[in-house]
Order: structure tokens, then sequence, then C-alpha cells
């Protein structure tokens, strides 16, 4: 089934990354896959003796990859992003270059999986109350497809100096609506009290479309 992916994205599950892709399918279905991954970056071979200490709880291999300059570079892995991030900082606090370590996990991902945004999904899938179909660990494959989506253009509108919010606007095809705290009538307007208040009739207004 060929899909578009919407919006990617990463979360931590059981201490272990799980990179999610939501998106549309050609047959006008919603969807979300969930697969594990291990993240990863790079340091110079050169500095393994001197980054032993900080990557004892690392997976460590060496690769055929050299940088712009040359030098050999060896491979850090981990289960956790999270973790992943942290060794980086302390490998920088301990003069040690890293490459590549700004990668979000969901994009390298797509990289390694010469996904560019369009993508084919082979597996099992569930069906969800928000999305129709979840996929877990599927098979997936880079492909060509051009979906038909809809396009909302969302506004909000706060007070500058305190982030207080009291509007937000949602304008797309056959739909124009604002969600504002007055106690007015205005056209294509509804009341409402509270930030509270706009906030659940914009959460409303977006899943009924």
């Amino acid at each position: 089934m060929k899909g578009f992916i919407v919006y990617p994205t990463y979360t931590l599950i059981d201490g272990a990354t799980h990179i999610q892709l939501f998106g549309r399918l050609e047959n006008g279905e919603s969807f979300v896959v969930v697969s594990r991954f291990e993240p990863y970056f790079f340091i110079p071979e050169s500095a393994l003796r001197k980054a032993k200490r900080l990557l004892s709880k690392f997976k460590v291999s060496k690769t055929n990859l050299k940088t712009f300059d040359g030098l050999a570079v060896a491979k850090v892995s981990h289960e956790s992003h999270t973790e992943l991030n942290k060794v980086s900082s302390a490998l920088h606090r301990a003069d040690i270059n890293t490459y590549e370590g700004d990668i979000k996990p969901h994009f390298r991902f797509l990289m390694d999986n010469d996904i560019l945004g369009t993508l084919d999904i082979e597996g099992h899938w569930e069906p969800r109350e928000r999305v129709d179909r979840v996929y877990r660990e599927p098979d997936l494959s880079p492909t060509t497809y051009k979906p038909k989506l809809k396009v909302a253009s969302i506004d909000i509108e706060t007070d500058h100096k305190t982030g207080k919010l009291y509007c937000i606007g949602i304008y797309c095809d056959g739909y124009q609506q604002n969600f504002m705290i007055t106690n007015k009538k205005l056209r294509n307007t509804v009341a409402c009290k509270t930030e509270e208040d706009v906030l659940e009739h914009f959460k409303n207004a977006i899943l009924e479309l």
C-alpha cells in the first residue's frame, strides 16, 4: 500500500527509540508506521581510546566512512536517543568531535531507508480510534505517489506580552471559522469564554475536518 508521510517524529517506548510516521494512504485512509530504531552518530577512530570510558554503555563499531578531511570514523549507537544525546554532549566537553549527531532519529531513519516522502508499506495493521491503520514494524520501501490531501491554514493570536491566547482561526476549502474569547457576535466566529474553551472548539473542529 502506497502512502504519503505528513508528519514524521519519534518517541521512547520501554526505553527504546521508535520512529512514528503519520500520513495518508492511497486509499484515502490515515496511517501511522511504528518502527523500532537505533540512532547513531560518528566520532574519529583516533579518539576511541580517549572516549572509551564515556562509551562503555554504547555500541561502537568501525566503518568504511571518512570525514571530508579524510579522517576514518567509528559509529556510536544506542537504543535510546536520550542517552545518545547525553553522551554526545559529554564527548564535546571532553574535546572529542562528533559527526551527524544533530540529525534527528526520524530523519536518520528516512535517510537510511531512502524514503523522501512517499513509501510503500507491507505488513499487518490494526485500526485505532484516531487513525485508520497502525502498522508495527512493517516492511518499508521508497516509491512515488502524489496524494490528495486536505490543506488548512491555521492562525493563532496571542498577547505579545503575556502570551495569553485569545483566538484561533481555521481556513480551508469549504470551511472558515474563528474561535475567539469575546462576548460579541461576529461573522464566522464562535464566541468563547476562556482559553480552554478556544482550544476545545479548535480541537473538535480539526477532528471533524
